[in-house]
């Protein structure tokens, strides 16, 4: 070109160093850049965080409640005969009330009427009320017209002789111990006499085999001619035992009256008297 004086070759040199070391910098594409984390929310900006919630409430277990110890088994012992003949006259007596209700108009009906409900007292105090009950606490020996309650401790034995008999342990003052008598559970004489005698001729009987003096079957034929009445004086006995055994506690023996067997022979009785008496 015209006007440009001769360029020195030092100077393109130069120019060419100079665009090696330093390239121009509006050419270089700028560092990409990291996208900007968002400022940390101020505690008083963030909303409020909702309680947990609470676990389901399980449902309240009442506290066990205080329960008395439980009792031992009650056992009731009496003479299945005395429950025979009182239902038997039972049955009898209401049938013969109802005939005199129905065709009775006079006063010999009004006698038997009376007769029937005296006799029908005197078996429910003599034949139905009888027995002895055994529990946790005693012996309770229920008689037609007193209750005896004996705590276990206080009985020394039981055994059969006419009737039960249930021995008390002596108490302070006491010349020996008392006794009492049962009227639920008696042995008749007759069938006393035949077990002894069943007894001793068992005693005398040599085995006919080594083999028949172990036999089980021989015991529970003795125990099958046994009396009812003896068989519960024994298992009493055994409670005795058993008792004795685990130390019971002993205590004073608790009589009480029978006021409704009374009334129901009482009452009774003095309406008989006054339709024989009074009203004639």
């Amino acid at each position: 070109m015209q006007g440009q004086g001769p360029q020195l070759p030092g100077a393109d040199a130069g120019r060419q160093a100079g665009q090696a070391v330093a390239p121009p910098v509006a050419d270089a594409a700028p560092p990409p850049a990291s996208p900007a984390a968002p400022p940390p929310a101020s505690p008083a900006a963030s909303p409020p965080a909702s309680p947990a919630a609470p676990p389901p409430a399980s449902p309240a277990v009442p506290p066990p409640a205080m329960t008395a110890k439980p009792q031992g088994e009650v056992k009731v012992f009496r003479l299945p005969g005395a429950l025979v003949a009182w239902w038997a006259w039972l049955i009898f007596a209401v049938a013969c009330l109802a005939d005199v209700a129905i065709t009775g108009r006079n006063h010999t009906a009004a006698e038997i009427a009376a007769t029937l409900v005296l006799v029908t007292g005197v078996l429910y105090a003599c034949a139905l009320r009888p027995r002895v009950i055994a529990d946790s606490f005693g012996i309770t020996v229920m008689n037609p017209l007193r209750d005896h309650r004996i705590p276990w401790g206080s009985v020394a034995a039981v055994d059969l002789k006419e009737s039960l008999r249930v021995h008390c342990v002596k108490e302070p003052g006491d010349k020996r111990g008392k006794v009492v008598h049962s009227w639920a559970l008696y042995a008749q004489r007759r069938s006393k006499l035949r077990n002894e005698l069943l007894g001793q001729s068992d005693r005398r009987r040599l085995p006919r085999s080594p083999f028949e003096g172990n036999d089980s079957s021989s015991e529970a034929q003795k125990i099958s001619r046994q009396p009812a009445a003896e068989i519960m004086a024994l298992q009493l006995n055994d409670l005795v035992n058993e008792a004795r055994n685990r130390d019971a506690a002993a205590g004073p023996r608790v009589v009480t009256w029978a006021w409704q067997p009374a009334a129901a022979m009482l009452l009774p009785a003095i309406l008989l008297i006054l339709v024989i008496t009074v009203f004639h």
